[in-house]
């Protein structure tokens, strides 16, 4: 018989809009996606997986191991053959982990980054692993604190370093900036590729291509995961996954619910009933 797959979100709200994810037995593949405003610490105990693209040995994250990812860094999560994974995955908002990066004199007034998406490095994985079970289980704010500072210097000074602007974020390409601006707007509303071309001046075919080329996904990608990060930090206001389905220009609940799972490994309500 197989394992069932369990998911359970963690949450302090005295940590600033830091969010643990753990899951038991998962074969869930997620596509190729990326965060805008989240950095991703995370440590598999058992399975393997590609972190960044399927084939490629020297982005597998597996036990021992630490993934380490910045804001809008494309990224997957697709399981070796036959691979069940156990894993917790931190998701750390941009602003809070350059507070800490600051605090603790590795970032002043750059960008912190990771170097290392996938790193075998057993201090690492046992001081992560230490972090997300004092996350997790612990009840005294003040040691999560201290053990989330401490775990920011040991992983940037060891794995990171600091940059001006982080890399794969700078567009050259003036009319894929502006197309940005408008796919990650009016969410509620359909929006048509011949309306977003003709906005920045560009054939279909060449905005398609030149998108592309800049930001390494489909103009239609782009625009879904910002959906799907709108209804995120709506679910965690409490608003209900009807409601947000509608506040995010989903057809129907049973589509978002369908949409939000591929890219979240968790349906709505699952991410919603987060244990404090």
């Amino acid at each position: 018989m197989t394992p069932k797959t369990d998911v359970k979100f963690y949450r302090d709200a005295g940590l600033k809009g830091i969010d643990i994810c753990r899951a038991n037995n998962s074969r869930h593949n997620f596509p190729e996606h990326f965060h805008d405003d989240l950095y991703i610490i995370g440590h598999i105990t058992a399975g393997a997986c590609y972190c960044l693209e399927v084939g490629n040995s020297d982005t597998i994250a597996e036990p021992g191991g630490v993934t380490l990812l910045n804001p809008g860094q494309i990224h997957s999560g697709v399981p070796l053959k036959d691979e069940h994974l156990t894993y917790t995955m931190c998701h750390i908002p941009a602003d809070t982990l350059a507070g800490m990066a600051e605090d603790v004199g590795i970032s002043e007034n750059k960008t912190p980054e990771f170097t290392t998406p996938v790193t075998q490095d057993p201090k690492a994985a046992a001081l992560v692993s230490h972090l997300f079970s004092t996350l997790i289980n612990s009840r005294d704010s003040l040691e999560k604190e201290v053990l989330m500072l401490s775990a920011t210097h040991f992983l940037l000074s060891r794995h990171g370093g600091r940059q001006s602007v982080q890399k794969g974020t700078v567009l050259r390409h003036q009319p894929v900036v502006r197309a940005r601006d408008l796919l990650a707007g009016e969410l509620d509303r359909k929006m048509t590729l011949a309306e977003v071309s003709r906005s920045v001046g560009l054939s279909q075919y060449h905005f398609i291509r030149a998108f592309k080329r800049e930001t390494g996904l489909s103009p239609h990608m782009y625009r879904t995961l910002k959906r799907i990060e709108r209804a995120s930090s709506l679910l965690r206001s409490g608003m209900p996954p009807a409601q947000v389905a509608l506040e995010t220009g989903f057809s129907d609940q049973s589509h978002f619910a369908n949409t939000f799972r591929r890219y979240m490994g968790a349906t709505p309500k699952q991410y919603m009933a987060m244990t404090a």
